[in-house]
């Protein structure tokens, strides 16, 4: 019994050996196929590295370029921008308010016309050529069914004589 109950238990733990054997094969398959970690923190670094070595000291070297332009425009353009803007800015001031007074002068201009009096004159012009295009398409019209009519009469006539002619009335 007892050999019985050894081979039992030695039977057992092989067969738990190999679960736990293949659980961890299994872990270990999940982990490479599913763990990205190692993988994403080397591309990060590689990709952090290339980032700073291409842009190197492009930065720094755009700072000192802005400082000199600058400190360029400080010593000498604005001293030239002064003297240019006390030369010509009484002659822009000048030639604004002659603008300034020409549209002044335009407003005074336009508020002297009375523009409800304009657009009743125009709208009787309007008015009284309406009422003649009307009164000639009349005639036109009267013309043309006088002319009809003048026109049916004839044939009426004609067709009277042919019928009497052939005999049939």
């Amino acid at each position: 019994v007892n050999n019985m109950a050894a081979a039992a238990s030695g039977m057992g733990s092989r067969p738990v050996q190999r679960i736990q054997d293949e659980v961890l094969h299994v872990n270990e398959v999940f982990s490479r196929l599913f763990d990205h970690r190692p993988f994403l923190r080397g591309e990060i670094e590689f990709f952090k590295k290339e980032f700073e070595e291409k842009r190197g000291d492009r930065e720094v070297e755009q700072l000192f370029r802005s400082l000199e332009l600058i400190t360029e425009i400080k010593e000498g353009q604005i001293e030239k921008i002064v003297n240019s803007s006390d030369d010509n800015l009484p002659r822009t001031i000048a030639d604004v308010q002659v603008a300034l007074h020409m549209c002044e002068d335009t407003l005074d201009t336009e508020s002297k016309f009375n523009c409800e009096e304009l657009l009743a004159k125009k709208r009787a012009e309007r008015s009284a050529r309406l009422t003649a295009v009307q009164q000639d398409v009349q005639e036109k019209l009267r013309l043309l069914q006088d002319s009809y009519q003048e026109k049916e009469q004839s044939l009426r006539a004609q067709f009277q004589q042919l019928e009497k002619s052939a005999g049939y009335i």
